[in-house]
């Protein structure tokens, strides 16, 4: 066994050492106690339940017939309450349930397009154990509290109805605000702006005589809770979870999986502050001012234990200065729906950066993948297709590559009996053997590395594959045909009782085809004489199979495709020569 075939066999070894320890990092098995947890907090089927639920008012109606519950157009009208209450505002995109409880903060958020981690026709983004409301106001007081006004109920102003409906099924820019008068004359007014084809709002704040109210001539407007589990897998969404900020061009960000039970993980910087996110694997929330900067930021995630999980949770405050004026307004928007590229990066304020497109030489590519896919599936409706195509694209773009490839492999193999007969001459001379063999590939005008061109082109495809695949919410949910009906994920036909070391114990069709395929692949192009040689044309392909299992299915299908037309493209488009004959002098 020569050198490089033991190097071969330890870096694989390597990777299957190693790979155990990857998965259950990036994609640990779901347990029983999991989904009972994820169960847990999103329990409703029903949006109208939840709502409900959060609704003070015992007599108010479900969402599910909003129509009947909207009231007429009237002149405006103050509605002063004495305890809590919620609205729902209805788009074509969400239901949000917001309480005069702290000044219009948001109990419960369902996004209609996207389903939930259990069958649930809408995603839920606030976590059952924030609904008593989220994105908080407070200030620091003369005697260095904390001044939070989150249990204070305030008055509701409807622009245009004259009573308060349960829900506002919106076809028009909407507003609503909040109004409560402190002990100490002063007015904190939120005017909460819904728009119908927008998953931001706007939101003005407008402080009045809070001169004696403020001490430090600041005020915080704070998302005072991560995001909640949207996926079915809830350790690998929590994997994506993180609180952001952009300071200036830096972007900042904390993981609370990093916390421990004692001492959370904080970033606190005071300096201009273009925005604080949070965010798990598919959506995010943001808020970022518009009339003026603002001067500072805190992030704090903390893991709290339920079962074998550890759930994560995320405070943003952006910090605005506040001038002592009688009246200061303060105008935001606020960002609650899907990380789509393209949606966060219309707003040019930077949210995309907070997406993950891989490594900085492979983000173009991620990039460039996932521009290909969206502006195709414009025209064809199935994700499915559009890779496949996709592949179709790429394979005739590397022909010229491949062949040439191809070309030199055989070559190579036309001229292994002159490198043994120079193995065996030259056995106790290697500096003389490797001059004279690569005097040998120069007089046939081979390169011993031409072989593997294509792969090294395919590689950082495959990663962008792997992380559009994986990440990027388009794909999310994407069907292509009979089982495979969700491209980001394995496409799993049963699961086996007990779990395969490297393996698992989902068994997946795609992975199989694309290991069969290699083989056949391999034993077209390689042709070995050797035993190292076919041991080696079967192992690899285990080893692949192995380790691609449990990537998302539409890596394996395009991965699969690529092998099926190189088979095509040997047999029938490239014409191999049998034998090179030697340069002349």
């Amino acid at each position: 066994m020569d050198r490089n075939t033991v190097v071969a066999f330890v870096l694989i070894l390597l990777v299957m050492i190693l790979m155990p320890m990857y998965w259950e990092m990036i994609n640990p098995p779901e347990t029983e106690q999991d989904r009972t947890s994820v169960v847990d907090t999103s329990d409703q089927t029903d949006p109208a339940d939840t709502l409900r639920r959060t609704t003070v008012s015992e007599n108010r109606t479900a969402p599910e017939t909003p129509e009947r519950t909207q009231a007429k157009p009237e002149p405006e009208l103050t509605q002063a309450m004495e305890q809590s209450d919620t609205i729902v505002v209805e788009t074509e995109d969400y239901w949000m349930a917001v309480t005069n409880r702290g000044g219009g903060t948001f109990t419960s958020i369902k996004l209609k397009n996207y389903p939930g981690p259990h069958g649930e026709p809408y995603a839920e983004l606030i976590p059952e154990r924030q609904r008593n409301g989220v994105l908080q106001f407070s200030t620091i007081g003369f005697e260095g509290d904390t001044v939070s006004y989150a249990d204070n109920v305030f008055n509701i102003t409807v622009d245009g109805y004259k009573e308060l409906p349960d829900t506002l099924k919106i076809t028009s820019p909407l507003s609503v605000s909040f109004s409560y008068n402190t002990s100490e004359g002063g007015t904190l007014t939120r005017t909460l702006t819904f728009f119908p084809d927008q998953y931001h709002i706007g939101m003005t704040v407008s402080l009045e005589h809070f001169r004696d109210i403020i001490a430090n001539r600041r005020y915080t407007m704070t998302w005072n809770s991560g995001i909640a589990i949207t996926e079915n897998n809830a350790r690998d969404d929590l994997q994506y979870s993180k609180a952001y900020s952009l300071l200036g061009d830096e972007l900042v960000d904390i993981d609370a999986a990093k916390a421990d039970a004692r001492e959370p993980e904080t970033e606190s910087f005071e300096g201009t502050t273009r925005w604080v996110a949070v965010r798990n694997k598919y959506f995010a929330s943001i808020i970022t001012p518009i009339s003026r900067d603002a001067i500072g930021m805190h992030l704090t995630g903390t893991k709290q234990k339920r079962g074998d999980l550890d759930l994560e949770n995320y405070d943003a405050g952006i910090i605005m200065p506040y001038s002592e004026t009688a009246t200061q307004r303060d105008s935001f928007f606020v960002y609650m729906g899907p990380l789509d590229y393209n949606v966060l990066n219309g707003y040019d304020r930077d949210f995309q950066r907070m997406m993950n497109f891989g490594w900085t030489i492979i983000r173009p590519i991620s990039k460039g993948v996932l521009w290909a896919f969206t502006t195709m599936h414009k025209y064809i409706a199935n994700y499915g297709l559009v890779l496949i195509l996709f592949g179709v694209f790429v394979k005739i773009l590397v022909f010229p590559l491949t062949k040439k490839s191809y070309v030199s492999m055989k070559e190579m193999q036309n001229l292994q009996p002159k490198v043994k007969e120079l193995r065996e001459k030259y056995k106790d001379d290697s500096q003389k053997m490797n001059q004279e063999m690569m005097k040998i590939y120069k007089e046939h005008g081979v390169n011993p590395m031409g072989g593997c061109l294509p792969m090294l082109f395919q590689m950082p495809l495959l990663y962008a594959l792997f992380i559009v695949f994986r990440t990027t919410i388009e794909l999310r949910g994407a069907e292509f045909i009979w089982w495979i009906t969700d491209l980001s994920q394995p496409d799993t036909i049963f699961t086996l009782p007990f779990s395969l070391p490297l393996y698992g114990a989902n068994v997946n069709v795609l992975p199989i085809v694309m290991g069969v395929t290699m083989i056949f692949q391999q034993r077209m192009t390689s042709g070995a004489s050797t035993q190292q040689q076919k041991m080696m044309m079967w192992f690899m392909p285990v080893v692949f199979l192995l380790i691609f299992n449990n990537f998302p299915s539409g890596l394996n299908l395009y991965y699969a495709l690529f092998n099926v037309m190189t088979i095509i493209q040997q047999k029938w488009f490239i014409d191999v020569p049998s034998a090179a004959p030697a340069k002349t002098e």
